[in-house]
């Protein structure tokens, strides 16, 4: 765990719930065009509803045996249901015919992975990082494999190679975001620790990161150690938005806010890293700050329908409308938050 204080010194001086899938009877497919029923099948997986999905995507492979698009879909969601085997088979088909793509290829790596096939796993993400020697995903995803390889042979040796990897790994993460954040904001937050865990669940998929307010702490997930610097210290600069405000509130402003200030920062520092979940926040804040603003908010409805528009300092000038009385109690309400993401 470290502090920001250092940090801050050295500066100056120079909701969570798994989703239960919806069990309820499929209507019948019966004269059903492929692209409706794909189209179920993503709204299926987009509201985590993991095994409805695959009936749909199974129905429209059915129907479409050469649609090789529906094999990926297929793999994407059996590694979802954990079965590795099946997704390992759909994501191989997919390739085939489309052997160029980076992204399938880690996809079929992470499949192997899980499933203790280490060398195979560790050959797909060579051929993707071959194809996209940028992609940070394929680079560390490497390096957990090896590491992997390692811990049969020598467990309390890859563990503590790993360890020390990932604590230099943070404490140059959170060099990188002091620096790019002020020296009176990062002074807020010099109580704030910071550490690499277990993250919780929101939507079926574990968070990247997460600031728990009642220990003032901000975790960045255990998937994360072995990624480069540029892309932890894009989601320290993230949680610091919700650690600031000392409080267990979010809302979608409060997001909003958080992904634009780390979107600015991945735009200035990435250095040529690719990271998937970091560049398509780029890619739309590059197209319109706006387009990137609806897309959190699309986000964040969705995972909880019952989010605030706005929360205490978001926006700042109404940092006093969320201060209760009784009088107001019955018409103003915010949801509080163990885990802010």
């Amino acid at each position: 765990m470290i502090s920001i204080s250092s940090y801050c010194d050295i500066k100056n001086n120079n909701y969570i719930r798994r989703f239960v899938p919806n069990k309820q009877k499929l209507k019948s497919f019966s004269g059903a065009e492929v692209a409706d029923i794909l189209s179920k099948g993503d709204k299926a997986i987009n509201e985590n509803r993991i095994e409805e999905a695959l009936k749909f995507y199974q129905e429209a492979l059915s129907q479409a045996p050469d649609n090789t698009e529906i094999n990926r879909k297929l793999g994407k969601t059996y590694h979802k249901l954990k079965n590795y085997n099946l997704a390992e088979e759909n994501f191989k088909v997919y390739l085939k015919s489309n052997e160029k793509d980076a992204e399938a290829w880690i996809e079929l790596g992470e499949s192997q992975r899980q499933k203790a096939s280490y060398r195979d796993a560790k050959s797909s993400f060579e051929t993707a990082l071959s194809l996209e020697p940028s992609n940070d995903l394929a680079r560390r995803s490497i390096l957990e494999t090896e590491n992997n390889i390692l811990s049969c042979y020598s467990p309390q040796r890859a563990y503590e190679e790993k360890q020390e990897y990932a604590q230099n790994n943070l404490r140059e993460a959170l060099r990188m975001a002091v620096e790019y954040m002020t020296p009176s904001y990062m002074q807020d937050l010099a109580n704030v620790q910071i550490k690499y865990g277990e993250t919780a669940s929101m939507g079926g998929t574990a968070n990247i990161a997460q600031y728990e307010n009642s220990i003032k702490t901000i975790t960045i997930s255990n998937a994360y150690k072995y990624a480069s610097p540029q892309v932890i210290a894009a989601y320290l600069v993230h949680e610091s938005v919700h650690a600031k405000d000392a409080d267990p509130y979010t809302s979608v402003r409060e997001e909003q806010d958080a992904y634009e200030i780390a979107t600015k920062f991945w735009i200035k520092y990435s250095n040529g890293v690719n990271d998937p979940e970091m560049d398509y926040a780029a890619d739309l804040y590059k197209k319109s700050p706006t387009q990137l603003r609806e897309r959190v908010e699309e986000i964040y409805v969705l995972r909880d329908p019952s989010i605030a528009k706005t929360s205490p300092n978001h926006p700042p000038e109404k940092k006093k409308f969320f201060k209760f009385s009784k009088q107001n109690a019955a018409t103003q309400s915010i949801k509080q938050y163990n885990i802010i993401a």
